[in-house]
């Protein structure tokens, strides 16, 4: 992963817990503090080193670590970094959603060996959408979660996720969101 998901993690974590708690945290995850360069890209097991280090010291879940995770990144680091390229991808959540896979090619061309995840999105009766979230990473499935729900708030569109199923693949993660709209 690149670096700029390592700063933005070290970023929430001084944001909320200060300093210490992040030194505490690379000490216990072992990872050196050169790690952050934002365009720089480092091995996956880094990042996910740091992810269980940071709910190991908070003593939460992985999953409720990596879900918060996720809704920074929207509030923090995607809109602050990546602010232009957010507000060409859609004026409202499913226009949005529907233009992640190419709001993704956009950033291909700033990361080297880039392997952005695929949205399949789908409308459904009922106000429902359903988003099909494939990536070649595993383990990732909670930061998308907090990632949609960081997305709803930052539309102002009402949402609940009314299902998260995994599925069955060979290689990576496949998850199916379904998210009802009011």
């Amino acid at each position: 992963m690149y670096g700029v998901i390592n700063k933005s993690l070290k970023d929430m974590i001084i944001e909320q817990f200060g300093v210490e708690r992040w030194t505490s945290i690379l000490s216990r995850s072992g990872i050196p503090a050169d790690s952050f360069l934002s365009l720089r890209s480092y091995d996956d097991e880094r990042t996910y080193a740091l992810a269980q280090a940071c709910a190991d010291e908070l003593q939460i879940p992985l999953g409720a670590a990596l879900k918060s995770f996720g809704e920074h990144w929207v509030q923090r680091t995607l809109d602050n970094e990546y602010s232009a390229l957010v507000n060409s991808a859609g004026a409202h959540l499913v226009e949005f959603l529907q233009n992640l896979n190419a709001l993704h090619d956009k950033m291909a061309s700033t990361f080297a060996d880039y392997q952005p995840p695929s949205f399949d999105v789908e409308s459904l009766p009922g106000s429902m959408i359903s988003i099909m979230y494939t990536s070649q990473r595993q383990g990732l499935t909670a930061f998308v979660e907090g990632l949609l729900l960081a997305l709803a708030r930052r539309f102002n569109q009402g949402m609940d996720i009314v299902g998260i199923e995994p599925q069955k693949v060979q290689f990576g993660e496949q998850t199916r969101f379904m998210l009802r709209l009011h």
